[in-house]
């Protein structure tokens, strides 16, 4: 059994009490623990949804975050502030990279370095790896999606980013992003920030790691806002032939490609917003 508390989305919904604010952060409890799943760009919004939900942050038991973009690194400094005693905080190695964009000028679009230090001083604790852990019972990080696991409709990620590695401008695949995989009930459940690397690719990597194939749901975005017609419906059809029945999404996914998900998934399609709350007897 699980629960999973949606406390930053782009999307707030109506007459809500709840903040919205641009980037993800989910709270998941299971089997006592409670984990942390991104920061999105503000702490504020997410510790007052938080206190809305009456969630403690306290009680948060880990941390996880799925890739450097500051729209799901940014409140990190102050939630673990917040949190206020060591905590593990699960990423890829590559996460504090230099990252930016170039359409316009430079911006830069990572986590800052020098918050790998001050994180640590209040109680942070970096787990940096760039393959799978459990990280709790029937809880898996997916690790890197690298180059070969990647569906070929997939390979590149839909936006232009660029990176510095040994001094040379490189173009920036993400590849620092991480999902996260839980196993309920004999059943498969794919969490994802961005899915810079391909919801599809991401998925199947979940089902090689935990053996799963029998599926719940992916929640999280999608970022095909600026994907073409083409890869928005070949990813739905893959998603379909997996066998996926339902999806949470929002945030990157995108106006277009969410009013064709919708009109595929039907009844199975259901859109993020803050304040949301997803029990596993819902799936």
């Amino acid at each position: 059994m699980f629960k999973i508390y949606v406390l930053a989305e782009d999307y707030v919904g109506y007459n809500s009490p709840f903040w919205a604010q641009h980037g993800i952060s989910f709270l998941i409890e299971k089997d006592g623990e409670r984990i942390l799943f991104d920061t999105a760009t503000y702490a504020e919004p997410i510790l007052f949804n938080m206190d809305k939900l009456g969630i403690d942050p306290k009680s948060i038991d880990m941390i996880v975050l799925s890739h450097s973009h500051l729209d799901h690194t940014g409140g990190i400094h102050e939630l673990v502030r917040r949190i206020g005693k060591e905590i593990p905080i699960f990423a890829h190695p590559k996460i504090f990279k230099m990252s930016f964009a170039l359409e316009g000028g430079f911006f830069y679009v990572g986590i800052h370095p020098r918050l790998r230090e001050e994180v640590e001083k209040l109680g942070g604790v970096w787990v940096l790896s760039e393959d799978p852990i459990e990280i709790a019972k029937g809880v898996f990080t997916t690790g890197e999606i690298r180059d070969e696991e990647k569906l070929d409709f997939e390979r590149y990620p839909t936006i232009s980013l660029y990176k510095i590695e040994s001094g040379k401008l490189l173009k920036d695949s993400v590849e620092d992003e991480i999902g996260l995989a839980i196993v309920d009930n004999s059943k498969l459940l794919l969490i994802s920030g961005c899915s810079h690397p391909g919801i599809v690719s991401m998925l199947k990597k979940a089902m090689d790691i935990t053996g799963v194939k029998d599926l719940s749901a992916v929640i999280g975005g999608f970022h095909l806002i600026e994907a073409s017609e083409e890869r928005i419906r070949k990813t739905m059809a893959t998603l379909k032939e997996l066998g996926l029945s339902s999806v949470y999404t929002g945030h990157c996914t995108g106006f277009k490609a969410e009013c064709l998900f919708a009109d595929a998934f039907k009844e199975g399609f259901h859109k993020l917003h803050c304040g949301m709350i997803i029990e596993s007897s819902q799936l």
